[in-house]
């Protein structure tokens, strides 16, 4: 043993301890923050005439059976403005398309998405494009959000009109 005054052997340990305190510290805010993020994302998917809540945020999934060569999209999404609310809450499921934007257009909302920069476009089966937030203005039956006018630019630049297999599912954030 080494002869180490007793102060410094008394330090160490304290100082070990709260290392070891601060560890499990941040261990427990983690596990936490996780537990808080998966149960405020939690959400239930809704069939045809649900009733939704007032102050519901209700989401709105937008998939593609197929995409060939996308560099940008754009479609609208036809919603009853007097009982949804958007709250400009618009996010990319696609990481190369992460520009994103939506105009409100009295009933529908345009949503569009794109790439920067010369680059071949995604391609993909079954791809979620995106999703949409409103909140429920008053208590009523949720009918369809239905998406409409699909349009697509590929990686060569071309434009295609009403492009099919674009759906909609709706689900409510619990």
């Amino acid at each position: 043993m080494t002869d180490q005054p007793q102060n410094t052997r008394f330090s160490n340990k304290r100082a070990n301890l709260v290392k070891t305190g601060i560890v499990i510290l941040c261990v427990l805010a983690l596990v936490f923050s996780m537990w808080i993020i998966t149960s405020h994302n939690a959400s239930k998917t809704l069939p045809e005439n649900t009733l939704v809540t007032a102050g519901d945020v209700v989401v709105v999934n937008i998939y593609a059976q197929s995409l060939e060569d996308v560099y940008a999209y754009q479609f609208n999404l036809n919603y009853d403005a007097d009982k949804l609310d958007y709250q400009k809450h618009l996010y990319s499921d696609i990481n190369d398309i992460p520009t994103i934007f939506a105009v409100v257009k009295g009933s529908y909302l345009l949503v569009g998405a794109t790439m920067i920069g010369a680059r071949e476009g995604f391609s993909g089966k079954n791809v979620s494009v995106c999703r949409v937030e409103f909140t429920a203005l008053d208590d009523f039956y949720l009918e369809t959000i239905t998406i409409s006018s699909v349009c697509t630019v590929s990686g060569t630049l071309q434009y295609l009109e009403d492009v099919d297999g674009w759906t909609t599912e709706l689900s409510i954030l619990s």
